[in-house]
C-alpha cells in the first residue's frame, strides 16, 4: 500500500508539473511544485517549521492517545452497561455532531490560546469512532468462545484479556484508523482558529499574505502527517490481529 501511495504521489507531481507548464498558470495562483519546495525549504530554515511540525504533532499525539483511551473504557463500560449507554448517548451524539469550528472558539474561550483546546478538540474526535468500535466488537463479538467461558468459569478479566479483547480488536482499530483522520482535521481546525504556533498557525498566515506556495506546502505536509499516522495504525492492525486472533 505504500508503494502504491507512493506512486500516486508522483503520478499527482507529474500532472501538477504538466498542468502549471501546459497552461501557463500564474504562480501567485498555482505555483509549480518545485516553487513549493522552495518555499518550505525557506521555512525550514528562518521560519524553523521544525518547531511547528512538532508542536502539531504533539497535540495529535497527546488528543488521539487520550480519545483513544477514554474511548475504549467507555467502550467497555456501555458494553457491561446497557442502561449507562443510553442515558449518555444523547450527550455524545450532541457533541459529536456540533460542528467542531464552533466547539473550538468555545475551548479557546475555556482554556486559552495554548494547546490544551486543540489537544481536547483532538480527543473529542478521536473519541466517537474508537467508542462505537469497541461497544461493536464487544457486543456483536464470537458467542460461542463466550458460552465456553462461562462454561469454563473465567474470572472478567481472563473473559476480557483471552475472548473479549482479540473480538474487539478488529473494529477498535478499524476506529482508530478514521479517528486518525479527523484527528489531523480537529487538529487544523484548532490552530485555525487561535494559535501562535503549529502548521495550522503557517498555513493561515500564508492565507493572509496570499503565499500560496506556503498554503500548499502546508496542506501537502498535513496529508503527508495524516498519511504516516494512518500507515502506523494500519502496521499495528496487521501485527496485533495476527498475534490475538482466536482460534
Amino acid at each position: 500500500m505504500i508503494l502504491r501511495g507512493i506512486a500516486g504521489l508522483i503520478a499527482t507531481l507529474v500532472l501538477w508539473t504538466a498542468i502549471v507548464f501546459i497552461f501557463n498558470v500564474p504562480a501567485f495562483l498555482l505555483p509549480g511544485p518545485v516553487e513549493v519546495y522552495n518555499r518550505v525549504a525557506f521555512l525550514f530554515e528562518n521560519a524553523k517549521l521544525t518547531r511547528h511540525i512538532w508542536v502539531t504533532l504533539s497535540e495529535i499525539i497527546a488528543g488521539f492517545v487520550i480519545g483513544t483511551v477514554v474511548g475504549i473504557l467507555a467502550g467497555v463500560v456501555f458494553a457491561r452497561f446497557p442502561r449507562i449507554e443510553r442515558f449518555a448517548t444523547p450527550l455524545i451524539l450532541l457533541l459529536q455532531t456540533a460542528p467542531k469550528i464552533a466547539i473550538a472558539p468555545l475551548l479557546l474561550l475555556w482554556l486559552g490560546i495554548g494547546p490544551a483546546p486543540k489537544i481536547v478538540l483532538i480527543a473529542i474526535v478521536t473519541f466517537f469512532p474508537v467508542m462505537a468500535g469497541m461497544v461493536t466488537g464487544l457486543r456483536y463479538g464470537e458467542g460461542s468462545f463466550r458460552d465456553l467461558a462461562a462454561v469454563l468459569k473465567l474470572t472478567p478479566w481472563q473473559r476480557f484479556r483471552h475472548i473479549e479483547l482479540p473480538s474487539a480488536l478488529p473494529s477498535v482499530l478499524a476506529g482508530m484508523a478514521v479517528a486518525t483522520t479527523l484527528a489531523m482535521t480537529a487538529a487544523v481546525i484548532g490552530e485555525l482558529i487561535g494559535a501562535n504556533e503549529g502548521i495550522g498557525y503557517l498555513l493561515s498566515s500564508g492565507q493572509e499574505n496570499s503565499d500560496t506556495a506556503v498554503v500548499i506546502g502546508m496542506v501537502m505536509l498535513l496529508s503527508l502527517i495524516g498519511w504516516a499516522f494512518y500507515e502506523i495504525i494500519e502496521l499495528i492492525r496487521r501485527r496485533s490481529l495476527g498475534r490475538f486472533q482466536l482460534s
